[in-house]
């Protein structure tokens, strides 16, 4: 699972939460008219120093990959009229796992920050904006080729004689 792949998911799930339309960010061109959500990737993160587990496949070439929990942060901003309410759909959706959907079982939501009131003054005028944090969880399996294969071993025990 790619980094986009994962913002491109994310995108999807706030969309189907809030309804409204919802666009990654720097995606160029003119923003949307009336409200809008746009989703920006932060950055991601693994989890744990090591490695969930490692998984070999192949019998004369053995690849190894390694299944890593990993975080993504997200930076969900809602524009236009009442943006604080835009997101509350949002906060509500993380308290029930049964509509993770279309994230889970790949992905869960792990945590959701409070949702800022952040007007900007543009042209003279404000703005209504809003902001949340959205952080997600997911396993990656990126494989890292071939590695060395002990074909043999043996193990020989010999009793000492006193």
């Amino acid at each position: 699972m790619t980094n986009d792949e994962v913002w491109s998911a994310v995108v999807r799930w706030v969309r189907a939460k809030t309804g409204k339309t919802t666009i990654k960010s720097h995606e160029g061109g003119p923003a949307p008219t009336g409200q809008y959500v746009v989703v920006n990737f932060t950055g991601s993160t693994e989890l744990h120093n090591r490695p969930m587990d490692i998984e070999y496949a192949g019998t004369t070439t053995i690849t190894a990959t390694p299944v890593i929990e990993m975080e993504w942060r997200f930076s969900v901003h809602a524009y236009g009229a009442d943006p604080t309410d835009i997101l509350r759909p949002v906060v509500s959706a993380h308290k029930l796992s049964q509509v993770m959907e279309p994230l889970f079982p790949a992905l869960t939501v792990h945590e959701i920050s409070q949702i800022r009131n952040v007007p900007d003054w543009i042209n003279n005028a404000w703005q209504p904006r809003a902001q949340m944090d959205l952080i997600v969880h997911g396993i990656i399996r990126d494989s890292v080729g071939e590695v060395d294969a002990i074909e043999e071993y043996g193990i020989e025990i010999v009793r000492a004689e006193d």
